[in-house]
Parts: C-alpha cells; structure tokens; sequence
C-alpha cells in the first residue's frame, strides 16, 4: 500500500491520509472502473454477431441497447436460440461508485426467471471524450452475478485512528455503518449518512484504507 494525494494514481487498495490530502481526493479514490465490475464475474468478451447468430452488416452503427431492446429481429434471434433478454438497466438509476456511466442488459436461458443467473452480459460505456455511447460489448458470465450488484454500489474503508481501527461499510453509498460495534462510541457512530460522514472525515485528521 501507499500514500496518494490524488485519485490519478489509485488502482488497487491504497491508504490516505488525511492530514495530507482531502476528503475530496478519498470520495474520487472510491470510485471504480467499469473493467471492475466484469472483472467480478470473470467476464468473458466474445462475438456478438457470432454469438446470437445476427447478421454484421443489418447492425453497423446501431450496437446500442436502447435500440437493440426494441429490436425485432434481435429478439427473434434469441429466441431462436433458446434466449431472451432483460430490460435495460442503466448505472445512473443506481447509486453508484463508478468512474464513468454505463447501461446493461442480461440475456438469460429462456426457461429461466430473473432470479437465476444470467448467461450473458450486454454492456456498454459512456465515452465522455466523444460524447456519445461506445458500441455495445458481449460477456460471457462466469460467476454470480451478485457480484456486480454488489460491486456497483458497496464499498469497505478502514479508518485509522492512532492505533485504532474502525471498519465501516456501505451498499449504497449513501449510508456508512460501522462493522465492528463493539468500537461505537460518540465520536465512531455505528450509522452516519453521507453529508454526515463526509464532514466528519473533514473535521479529523486520520488515515483511511479503501478495502
């Protein structure tokens, strides 16, 4: 692990103090790149066209889920596949810890519910440079797709204070809550909302390590 003053540098678990840098530098260091949230379910890219049995050329320039929801054809092709789709989800209607937006959409085995693990994953991000949506990307999914739920919206931080350390966690991003309680007390509360908590951080000096 090591010291940062700015989230440029962040890649894996790092510590920051802040004496040194601000609460500022630790809310965009909790960011996460969309290439972590495949990565936990060992996505696999693989061709679209191949895959789902489309033809390349009917689909140039409109790889984009918005369109492909409504798609006739598209949806006939996984059917006759033995597939079927979900709606699209965008990460923007989540609370969310990811660097930049993207929209979604899991493609099931067609006997399956919603609640069964999807086979296939449809993703796609948004390019702020170009100001438009990149075309969408194929993954194969290989493990739980709790996972990426999961990813999306929770994060664990150990806050160090001299030789003590508090570990606080959240699923939403929006509330704090202290894991282990037997710590609690008035200054460590066991719940803080995010205005709450980001002014505390301001208002002491300590070393945060982003799990």
């Amino acid at each position: 692990m090591k010291y940062i003053k700015s989230y440029k540098k962040f890649k894996e678990s790092i510590v920051i103090d802040l004496g040194t840098s601000t609460v500022q530098d630790l809310l965009e260091s909790l960011n996460i790149w969309y290439d972590t949230l495949l990565n936990s379910i060992d996505a696999e890219e693989i061709n679209i066209f191949d895959t789902f049995k489309l033809p390349a050329d009917d689909y140039e320039g409109k790889l984009d889920l918005d369109y492909l929801t409504d798609n006739i054809e598209f949806i006939n092709s996984l059917s006759s596949i033995a597939l079927k789709k979900s709606e699209v989800k965008n990460s923007e209607d989540y609370e969310t810890f990811l660097s930049k937006p993207c929209k979604f959409m899991f493609i099931y085995d067609i006997n399956s519910n919603e609640l069964e693990n999807p086979a296939y994953l449809l993703f796609q991000v948004w390019n702020k440079t170009l100001n438009k949506w990149e075309d969408v990307k194929l993954y194969k999914i290989n493990q739980n797709v709790n996972h990426f739920y999961q990813k999306l919206g929770s994060k664990t931080i150990e806050i160090i204070d001299d030789t003590d350390k508090y570990i606080y966690q959240t699923s939403n991003t929006n509330e704090w809550t202290l894991q282990n309680i037997e710590k609690e007390s008035d200054k460590f509360k066991k719940y803080f909302r995010k205005v709450e908590f980001d002014k505390f951080l301001s208002d002491n000096k300590i070393k945060i390590n982003i799990i």
